[in-house]
């Protein structure tokens, strides 16, 4: 199953490292970046799963925004949220 997660990192994006499609899409009130990534994952707390696996040290307070169940055929790829090479989908 595919998931779109967005949520807020606590830690600096050195510690973090994604193979699937991931953005840094703004930031909060306090300059911590927020995130959006495609998961393909079974469940919605696999999906998050793999976001904390993917900082060396899983971080502590990972304020989580959404995690949204989408289709198979589901492409997180559009203008605002293009394609890189070394995205894995």
């Amino acid at each position: 199953m595919n998931y779109w997660v967005s949520w807020v990192s606590p830690v600096p994006l050195e510690q973090f490292e994604l193979h699937s499609p991931w953005w840094v899409s703004g930031e909060d009130s306090k300059g911590q970046d927020i995130f959006c990534a495609a998961v393909k994952a079974e469940t919605v707390e696999a999906a998050l799963q793999v976001i904390v696996s993917s900082y060396d040290t899983p971080p502590k307070g990972i304020d989580v925004r959404f995690c949204e169940r989408k289709p198979a055929d589901w492409s997180p790829f559009c203008e605002r949220f293009p394609q890189a090479d070394w995205m894995e989908w």
